[in-house]
């Protein structure tokens, strides 16, 4: 065999194509596979000057009775030869930027877009002429062994194809890298990935081929639109959802006081339960757990926390068991996870209306085994005349540090915090520094020394 390369502008591929001397061998060669979609990005695609896959050809040459003909076989490039040629012979009209079947990326909607809703006939004499002009590497096989031709073409196809995930891990824009930042990409060391996702639930994004980002993203596609949405809104996150979520979140801010909250409440997850030892937890099981943290995060005190993990591990021992009895066609109360979650989850995450029942019934469950949630008290801050009566009776002076303060560097600490059910009221305030301020288990421990705690 020898191979041989060139480039070979698109009018002679159509030409050779039109006349009968470029065609597949249907021996092994699939049909017309690609639809219209796929044919219009490949043009679109052309226009804007990416460069498109190497076209490999079988170059053939017969001579009989001193006379010689020459043709191609395709070996790899049929479904874009028939596009280019549909298109010239006026087949179909190009995406407008508009379009919303196109669904580009918000960041080409701002590009001019001169053969955006015409066919080949409607374009301007240079972009006519950038089409027939523009040059593909094609590659020449030379063999007079057909087995040679069937195995090239058998190992061009061999190759695993990228999976949709794989696909938006390339896309640009803030989200794919918030992604690529919780779920981790091998190979890269700024994307080492959230130990949520390797602790907990025990996934290598190593081997994986996108798993767990795409986990990631559909946690965090979840996430943001409640957030933004409201409690009771739930999103679609199959392939097609998470892909547009994609394309129209190019400018994501991966900064944003969403984006800190859900990476603090991946954290916290990892240390109740990152030493988890039950049956392994699954994607539906990460999805609620996040987005119950979130309903509950600011509401009520921290006492969750201790009860989280056996809370968990009672609800997949019922789940299990839910699941076991509806297989043996058992009815009962244990039956009802199965009719309320477990159907659903087996069925599939990613639907909204799947994803709601799931969540109505896991919530409900999760505060059952917790023992119930303590509300905070709902004042969270001292109003401006507390945070003055605290100023003047702690005599200006910081609680913590015990050097003086302005009033402009003057801030209202709960002693026994916020967080852990502490009131909003005079007897749990002293006045601190802002750098002062303590938080969380240094706070605890300032509480005891003060006498607030035993």
């Amino acid at each position: 065999m020898e191979t041989r390369q060139e480039d070979m502008p698109v009018k002679d591929l159509v030409e050779l194509s039109q006349e009968g001397f470029l065609a597949p061998n249907p021996e092994y060669q699939r049909g017309e596979v690609w639809k219209l979609p796929q044919q219009k990005r490949l043009l679109d695609s052309l226009m804007r000057g990416y460069d498109l896959p190497i076209i490999y050809l079988h170059d053939i040459k017969r001579t009989v009775a001193g006379k010689t003909q020459e043709r191609y076989e395709i070996i790899d490039g049929q479904q874009r030869i028939k596009a280019l040629s549909l298109f010239v012979e006026g087949g179909f009209h190009l995406y407008d930027v508009g379009d919303e079947e196109a669904k580009f990326p918000a960041f080409l909607q701002g590009y001019e877009c001169p053969w955006g809703g015409k066919d080949f006939g409607g374009l301007s004499d240079d972009l006519r002429s950038k089409v027939l002009d523009t040059k593909l590497r094609v590659a020449l096989i030379t063999t007079d062994d057909t087995n040679e031709v069937r195995d090239l073409f058998v190992r061009l196809q061999s190759g695993l194809p990228l999976n949709a995930q794989e696909k938006r891990d390339s896309y640009p824009g803030g989200f794919t890298d918030f992604v690529l930042r919780l779920g981790g990409k091998p190979g890269v060391d700024r994307y080492p990935g959230h130990e949520f996702f390797q602790r907990v639930l025990k996934m290598k994004s190593g081997g994986d081929r996108g798993a767990t980002r795409q986990l990631a993203a559909q946690i965090a596609i979840l996430f943001l639109e409640r957030r933004r949405a409201g409690p009771n809104f739930f999103s679609d996150i199959n392939d097609e959802a998470v892909t547009d979520y994609y394309h129209t979140h190019l400018d994501f801010d991966l900064s944003s006081p969403e984006c800190d909250r859900l990476r603090e409440i991946l954290e916290k997850l990892t240390s109740l339960l990152g030493d988890w030892k039950g049956p392994k937890l699954r994607a539906h099981n990460a999805i609620h757990l996040v987005l119950f943290l979130d309903s509950i995060w600011d509401d009520y005190t921290r006492s969750w926390e201790g009860g989280l993990k056996t809370a968990q591990e009672q609800f997949s021992k019922t789940l299990t068991e839910a699941t076991v009895a509806a297989k043996k066609g058992d009815t009962g109360e244990v039956v009802e996870a199965w009719i309320q979650y477990g159907q659903y989850a087996s069925q599939g995450t990613s639907r909204a209306e799947s994803i709601r029942r799931r969540h109505r019934y896991y919530s409900d469950r999760m505060v059952e085994f917790l023992g119930g949630l303590t509300p905070k008290d709902p004042k969270r801050a001292f109003n401006a005349l507390e945070r003055e009566v605290i100023f003047w009776r702690a005599g200006m002076k910081c609680k913590v540090c015990g050097a003086p303060v302005q009033w402009e560097d003057a801030e209202a600490h709960h002693v026994i915090e916020h967080q852990d059910g502490g009131q909003t009221v005079l007897g749990n305030g002293v006045l601190v520094h802002k750098a002062c301020h303590p938080k969380g288990e240094a706070a605890r421990e300032l509480a005891k020394q003060w006498g607030y705690i035993q």
